[in-house]
């Protein structure tokens, strides 16, 4: 059997098993952690590796696909009524959030779309934050806060809080900072 086949295969059992309410990621992370051993037993190296691999891919999926999944640059451009280049500006500019995939094409969340625009507060929190990296950016907006209660960044701009939000970004991964 095929990898491609064992996929397949998984798709089709959690597509006829998986329990109501439960989400494939949830299924997905137990299955990793299954196969760390639970006695106190040295695992190799190269074990050990392959099982942060796993748990990035799927800490990574979860961020692709939260509050609501992403979308193409082409499509954006048709949502704010730009070029695709002009989308490719806004990018570059830290003023909308997007990752690459591995093959070379642009995706944008749709969290940070509303109305035909970039939701007010995202390109002001992308200013303050100070990694470009498009997952250290989605991980600020998408992580609860101890801070924050228990919200998110997100949650601030999408009940109109955008100063508190541009605050909290300005102080992320700054010394001291919570």
């Amino acid at each position: 059997m095929t990898v491609a086949g064992i996929v397949n295969e998984i798709h089709e059992i959690l597509a006829l098993k998986k329990p109501k309410g439960t989400s494939e990621y949830a299924i997905l992370a137990k299955v990793i952690d299954s196969f760390i051993p639970k006695s106190k037993a040295r695992i190799s190296e190269e074990k050990a590796r392959e099982i942060v691999l796993a748990r990035g891919a799927l800490a990574r999926k979860r961020l692709e696909q939260a509050e609501g999944g992403a979308v193409s640059a082409e499509e954006v451009a048709d949502l704010l009524g730009l070029s695709r280049q002009g989308v490719d500006y806004l990018r570059k500019a830290k003023r909308m959030v997007a990752w690459r995939l591995t093959s070379g094409k642009w995706h944008y969340p749709v969290w940070q779309f509303q109305e035909g625009r970039v939701r007010p507060g995202i390109s002001e929190c992308l200013q303050a934050l100070p990694s470009d990296d498009p997952w250290s950016q989605m991980i600020f907006f998408l992580s609860p806060r101890e801070s924050l209660s228990g919200r998110r960044p997100l949650d601030l701009i999408l009940k109109g809080d955008v100063s508190r939000a541009i605050a909290v970004a300005s102080r992320h991964q700054r010394h001291g900072a919570y």
